[in-house]
């Protein structure tokens, strides 16, 4: 089965969704047709979303199966979506295509990584806030 990280921020803003990596201080852009393959997690294959959405417009449906394989193939690579082969669905994904046809995008972007690493929140274990010494 495919599931979102659970170490990941994520929500979708007017139509494309904002993933941000606080571990790695990376943050991504899914957008257009590609939001399919995160509004339908989890699922046990991506063939099924990426067949429902290129059927949905059957004029684009080689483009749209090429981007959106693409597309999944970097949301395995960058660690967004994940796969565990020890959990199995018990029913296929509920995929719904998008009312029309926009080209899915994945981006990657690095130009706030130090700004997100320097999140406090990193300092954090399970008593709370960690305490500064002192040393002077």
């Amino acid at each position: 089965m495919y599931f979102l990280n659970q170490r990941l921020a994520a929500d979708v803003f007017d139509g494309e969704y904002i993933i941000a990596n606080l571990d790695t201080g990376l943050y991504y852009s899914v957008q257009g047709a590609a939001v399919s393959l995160l509004h339908s997690l989890p699922f046990a294959s991506e063939n099924q979303v990426i067949t429902v959405v290129s059927q949905a417009f059957p004029e684009q449906t080689e483009v749209i199966k090429e981007e959106l394989t693409s597309i999944f193939k970097e949301l395995i690579s960058q660690d967004i979506i994940r796969r565990d082969e020890n959990i199995l669905l018990e029913s296929g994904p509920e995929c719904i295509a998008p009312t029309s046809y926009i080209p899915g995008r994945f981006n990657r972007y690095a130009d706030m990584q130090d700004l997100l690493m320097l999140d406090p929140i990193h300092d954090v274990d399970e008593n709370g806030w960690t305490v500064q010494s002192n040393n002077s």
